[in-house]
């Protein structure tokens, strides 16, 4: 669905000056985008109009205000100087504006205030975009942001973006670099002939090429390779998994590319404590990079990884690293970059999930908010997506585990779920008896199971998949999972046909308190 552009003065004050609880993800990147192009007809008089604008975003700078995301902090010290810009451009403007500012808004709370500083430090990419927005604005160059989406929930239309590439070439104007590339990782591939042809025919040049290649899904990349992270970006954004070598001399490629991919895989570290208690802990397993700082613990469990950019240019994603995971913000962090968010996947596994039995609100906030916006996008799903959906599909949380379960039951009618794999992390994690196994069955019969004959083949796949990847030794509770496999093969009237699980059935069947349950499965 289209997103409504701000079409005039008054749509933009109505814009800026509604409610915080009604802003949609998009919200900052459709103001700062409005202001740059609207700000040369705004008048001393219309500076008045926008004071109700300026009053909440101080409010909001002194913490009057609830709800509020550092994002909402970053954009209300952006409005903030935008009124300072207002006061030096008409020199006070009208009297009652030159009152509210001079009497309200002090010099330390616009986007140089502590509490501002703190956003940029978590938030880097759209600081760097505020900055730039500031800076146009007060030289008066419209030029369009790369970057603002044009359809939800962050997607761009590739017409759109050669569009306003153009334009800057038309003004012989070199785009901002995180701008574009911010843009590259938003731009909808799904239909590209049009812009492809568009961009042909316009566009002259490196960027001509980039676009060229990342439209075209059997180009590959040619040219004077001068915006090295550009290039990287597109190539990550096009086909994550192929190593393209004519990048070989970037820095980038230089890296481990696990950590530009966020295909970085999991492991459960089990560890015996006093008494008799063991503590299993989900951890990525890092591997190893010259840019990467690992800091361990209880014989190698990795409690700390540290990534550093490995150029002066970084990429977009090497900056989500550093992100910080607050549920306020996360929505419109992870729509950065739609097309390819595995690298926030990771980041989320990495800081926050550690013990299943630990019941973490503001975990269970994040994983809610996280299925959520996944479900909105259509993205290749490599590894770690469906190493996430698996912690989901296992979370102490009833509600996180039911929404993990619509989600692989909307991605399953679209054809674009792999249960086998998903059934295989499953196996892998639960090896380990990292959850509790009945979590699991329980959702089986109650969320995934019956909702059409090809939801139940997947299913069985899954849970094939799943089971083969369990130890000879029957893990806790495992009859439980065996009762709602055996309640899947009764529906789809399938019998089990891999020959690995078959063994194991056997094995297992050597157990007394699983020998009728096994009976029944063969």
């Amino acid at each position: 669905m289209r997103i409504p552009e701000v079409a005039n003065l008054k749509g933009l004050i109505s814009l800026i000056s509604q409610p915080i609880e009604e802003n949609e993800s998009f919200h900052l990147d459709l103001v700062i985008a409005s202001l740059v192009r609207i700000h040369p007809s705004v008048k001393p008089k219309d500076a008045t109009r926008m004071i109700p604008a300026f009053e909440q975003a101080r409010l909001i700078m002194k913490d009057q205000v609830e709800g509020v995301g550092d994002l909402d902090v970053l954009l209300a010290s952006f409005l903030i100087d935008y009124a300072g810009v207002l006061f030096q451009e008409y020199e006070g403007c009208t009297p009652e504006f030159y009152e509210f500012y001079v009497n309200n808004l002090q010099v330390d709370s616009g986007i140089k205030s502590k509490k501002a500083q703190q956003s940029y430090r978590d938030y880097k990419p759209y600081w760097e975009l505020a900055k730039r927005i500031t800076k146009q604005i007060r030289e008066k160059n419209t030029l369009p942001l790369l970057s603002t989406p044009t359809h939800r929930p962050a997607w761009i239309d590739p017409v759109v973006l050669v569009s306003r590439l153009l334009e800057y070439q038309n003004a012989k104007a070199k785009p901002d670099n995180l701008d574009f590339q911010i843009a590259l990782s938003r731009v909808a591939l799904d239909r590209t002939k049009d812009a492809l042809r568009l961009a042909d025919k316009e566009l002259t040049g490196e960027y001509r090429e980039l676009l060229l290649f990342l439209f075209d899904p059997k180009a590959r990349p040619k040219g004077r390779f001068t915006q090295q992270a550009l290039w990287m970006t597109a190539g990550l954004v096009k086909s994550p998994e192929t190593v393209y070598e004519e990048f070989a001399g970037f820095p980038y490629s230089a890296v481990n590319r696990a950590y530009l991919t966020g295909d970085i895989p999991c492991d459960v570290f089990v560890f015996e404590k006093p008494f008799g208690k063991v503590d299993r802990i989900l951890q990525l397993l890092p591997p190893p990079d010259k840019n990467v700082q690992i800091q361990r613990r209880f014989g190698g469990y990795a409690l700390y990884v540290t990534y550093r950019p490995c150029s002066r240019i970084p990429l977009l994603v090497e900056t989500f690293w550093k992100m910080s995971l607050r549920e306020k913000d996360w929505k419109r962090i992870l729509l950065l970059s739609p097309n390819a968010p595995q690298v926030l996947l990771a980041l989320l596994v990495r800081d926050r999930v550690r013990d299943a039995y630990w019941n973490d609100t503001e975990l269970s906030q994040l994983n809610l908010v996280t299925l959520d916006t996944l479900r909105e996008l259509d993205f290749r799903w490599g590894k770690m997506a469906k190493t996430y959906l698996a912690i989901c599909l296992l979370s102490v949380n009833k509600t996180v585990r039911t929404d993990a379960a619509e989600l692989w039951a909307e991605f399953v009618k679209k054809g674009k779920m792999d249960s086998f794999a998903v059934g295989q992390i499953l196996g892998e994690i639960q090896s380990h008896e990292w959850s509790p196994i009945q979590r699991f069955a329980g959702l089986v019969t109650e969320d995934m199971m019956n909702i059409s004959p090809r939801h139940n083949h997947e299913l069985e796949l899954l849970l094939v998949s799943f089971l083969s990847g369990l130890p000879e030794t029957p893990v806790k509770d495992l009859k439980r999972l065996l009762e709602a496999f055996t309640e899947v093969l009764a529906v789809n009237q399938s019998k089990v046909m891999d020959a690995s699980l078959l063994s194991l059935l056997r094995k297992w069947g050597e157990n007394s308190k699983l020998q009728e349950i096994i009976e029944k499965i063969l």
